[in-house]
């Protein structure tokens, strides 16, 4: 019987600034039955002499010798955890006194579920904002085909689920690496997601994503990385140009055409009869998530004007709805032309 319920993971690299309270945002948790492994990540700052400061037995500090990078770093957690239950906390982020103990709970009731999200408050970066996610695990998997439907540090793991599917993050990622771990967790476990805000997360300009978000060419690459797994479960040729439709329908990225409008939507109609022939995905689930990303194509086109508003009236009925997809908005935009996301 493992004595220890639950292992905290906090990779750091150049931290110092804010790495008290994020520390301190863990031990001040209502549960306390957990081991807190702080691996530090090759630092060049005094992040290391902050967290030797603080004198508590469920602490752990592992040393890398070189800057490895956070897929590296979070492998090495996964390794090392000893705990039923396995939670992510960033060094300069802060967590609901009660997350550890709410996540806990619900895993304990839920034993099928093998991942728990919660939702997040984003601050630091003016008025403070609520990320949310879906919450069902078969539109959880059905998203996760296009982007991202996990806020990766609000994560809870059932360790015996994970290690059933030898789940690791892929060192070849600089960024994304959660996404691509979420997507493949997807193939093997249910993933869920509770309603409630239980991390707060500090947007920063020394994040990794700040670094990449302007080198559009290497963002392609670490995504066809993520894209080809995707692909792979629905028979579908990786080629360059499927990669980069499907990459731009799953970001911020806004369409210039009714051209490129046309292609996105027949790239959708595709991914729907390739679906339905293998099964890979739920179907009512995924059509639901294709409804979805047509809205989202749609409303990332707005600044072409009311005929974008005519063609998502004319096809909207090839897919399903879902809550959110405004039709109103949507032609509040497109009269407009907004030109934003």
């Amino acid at each position: 019987m493992n004595d220890i319920t639950l292992t905290v993971v906090m990779p750091v690299f150049n931290g110092e600034k804010y790495l008290k309270e994020a520390i301190d945002s863990v031990l001040n948790q209502t549960f306390k039955n957990f081991e807190f492994l702080i691996i530090d990540d090759g630092s060049s700052d005094n992040s290391v002499e902050v967290i030797s400061l603080f004198v508590d037995s469920r602490i752990r500090l592992i040393l890398n010798d070189t800057n490895q990078g956070v897929a590296f770093t979070r492998n090495i957690g996964l390794n090392e955890a000893k705990g039923e239950f396995l939670v992510w906390m960033d060094c300069d982020d802060l967590i609901d006194s009660d997350k550890f103990q709410m996540q806990l709970k619900f895993m304990n009731y839920n034993k099928e579920i093998g991942i728990c999200g919660t939702w997040l408050e984003r601050f630091n970066e003016g008025p403070p904002t609520l990320s949310t996610t879906f919450l069902e695990p078969d539109i959880i998997k059905a998203s996760l085909f296009f982007k991202p439907a996990v806020l990766n540090a609000t994560a809870m793991l059932r360790m015996s689920m994970i290690r059933e599917a030898n789940l690791f993050f892929d060192s070849r990622l600089k960024v994304a690496e959660d996404y691509d771990f979420f997507l493949q967790a997807s193939f093997y476990l249910k993933i869920q997601n509770l309603p409630k805000k239980l991390y707060y997360y500090r947007a920063s300009e020394s994040s990794i994503m700040k670094k990449f978000e302007n080198k559009d060419d290497k963002m392609m690459e670490f995504y066809s990385v993520i894209y080809k797994k995707g692909f792979e479960k629905l028979y579908i040729n990786p080629t360059s140009k499927n990669l980069i439709l499907h990459r731009k329908i799953g970001s911020t990225m806004l369409y210039d055409s009714i051209d490129e409008v046309t292609d996105s939507f027949k790239w959708l109609s595709f991914l729907k009869k390739q679906n339905s022939s293998i099964g890979f995905y739920d179907i009512f689930s995924f059509d639901k998530v294709l409804g979805n990303m047509f809205y989202f194509i749609c409303k990332k086109s707005s600044k072409l004007g009311l005929r974008i508003f005519f063609f998502y009236l004319l096809n909207r009925k090839e897919f399903g709805t879902m809550h959110g997809d405004s039709i109103f908005k949507l032609f509040i935009r497109c009269l407009i032309r907004y030109n934003k996301f």
